[in-house]
């Protein structure tokens, strides 16, 4: 499997539980921030 990055660009505005190898700071934040879930393979 390759390395997946998940940016915080955008808007969040629903909740998402989501499961990668990498979080850039902002985006676990705005995850987070909307009522998700960040999980770090």
């Amino acid at each position: 499997m390759k390395p997946v990055k998940i940016l915080g660009n955008g808007d969040m505005k629903s909740k998402i539980d989501i499961t990668a190898t990498v979080f850039s700071k902002s985006a676990k934040e705005k995850i987070e921030k909307a009522g998700g879930t960040a999980t770090v393979l």
